[in-house]
């Protein structure tokens, strides 16, 4: 028994040593795995009031890009770079989130497209941009071929243009006079098709910049003459500021359209757009953005991939907001519009 003892607490010793040794083996394979999963930069405009790493934006390119299976933490690694509402931070972003070497990123709107493609030229990005053409600004060759690092989910200016002057005529047909809110950071592709199409309606336009939010509450002061209608162009400030912009309508009694839904449901006339895909159905222009991320994550070179347009677009009218300005909407505007808010 006593030579016995010894030989026990030498086994003792050396299954401890083993049990410690297979751990950090364990620890260190999982680490090692970690390392090599595929890295995903999303960069993005947010809020003020996001959380950091989250918010509306993020969770909606978080939950499309989970229908596409990629996990964050399982499969995928995401660096995630929020603006927070500050657009003059994305240079400063771009820069860090390329320093990441991440495999592809994910650019969600034309500031910050123009950042990651200023800070990388070899890096694959997917960009989500409604207010630039890609070939005028550089990012492709062709819209079949884009022949770079860049490929995404683009919009018609022109078509656009064409679709919210129709409505509004639609709507006010002895219509003239047109008021354009414009911010210029994202481009100008959408003022220069509205003053193409307008002069072929014999329309006239006033285009008034907005390059801070309380621009827009001075808006109405640099109206040459009262416009009948008002469009406000997409960017990301306009996006943040819709109840400034609902207000600026209300106050003037102004018909307003915008290319964001969440505008009509607010309490605006009417919103004409790509369907902004915040709910369970598939096929939005995320999940588009989504399904190019998954090709290019699996060797797909994005100068390659033909740019898109998106596939669903989405008419809402506000019918309370109608009687608030004393206007009819047409039977054919409401039939076809997707949703009628009364």
């Amino acid at each position: 028994m006593r030579k016995t003892e010894p030989m026990r607490r030498q086994f003792r010793i050396s299954l401890i040593w083993v049990t410690a040794l297979m751990a950090i083996t364990t620890l260190l394979g999982t680490a090692n795995a970690q390392e090599k999963l595929p890295r995903l930069g999303i960069i993005a405009t947010g809020t003020a009031a996001d959380p950091p790493g989250g918010g509306f934006r993020l969770d909606i390119i978080r939950r499309v890009l989970a229908n596409q299976g990629w996990i964050d933490g399982k499969n995928i690694k995401f660096e995630v770079r929020n603006a927070r509402g500050d657009l003059t931070r994305f240079a400063e972003l771009a820069t860090d989130l390329v320093k990441t070497k991440p495999d592809v990123i994910w650019a969600d709107n034309a500031p910050a497209l123009r950042a990651v493609f200023s800070a990388s030229q070899t890096i694959p990005i997917v960009a989500i941009d409604f207010t630039s053409d890609p070939v005028t600004e550089g990012y492709v060759k062709n819209y079949y071929r884009p022949g770079k690092n860049v490929t995404g989910i683009f919009l018609d200016a022109p078509q656009f243009s064409a679709k919210w002057i129709e409505l509004l005529r639609a709507i006010i047909p002895q219509l003239t006079n047109i008021a354009v809110l414009w911010d210029p950071s994202p481009g100008d592709a959408h003022v220069r098709a509205l003053n193409e199409i307008a002069l072929l309606f014999g329309i006239e336009i006033q285009v008034i910049e907005v390059r801070r939010p309380y621009d827009i509450d001075a808006a109405a002061a640099s109206f040459k003459a009262r416009p009948q209608a008002l469009i406000t162009l997409p960017s990301p400030m306009m996006l943040a500021e819709n109840a400034r912009i609902i207000k600026l309508a209300q106050d003037n009694r102004l018909p307003t359209t915008s290319v964001f839904a969440f505008f009509a449901e607010d309490g605006g006339l009417i919103s004409y757009g790509p369907d902004q895909g915040t709910g369970p159905d598939q096929g939005t222009f995320n999940d588009q953005g989504a399904a190019l991320v998954t090709k290019i994550l699996r060797g797909a070179n994005p100068a390659e991939l033909p740019i898109e347009r998106p596939h669903r677009f989405e008419l809402v009218v506000n019918l309370r907001a109608a009687k608030a300005l004393g206007l009819t909407i047409p039977n054919d505007v409401l039939v076809r519009a997707d949703r009628v808010i009364k």
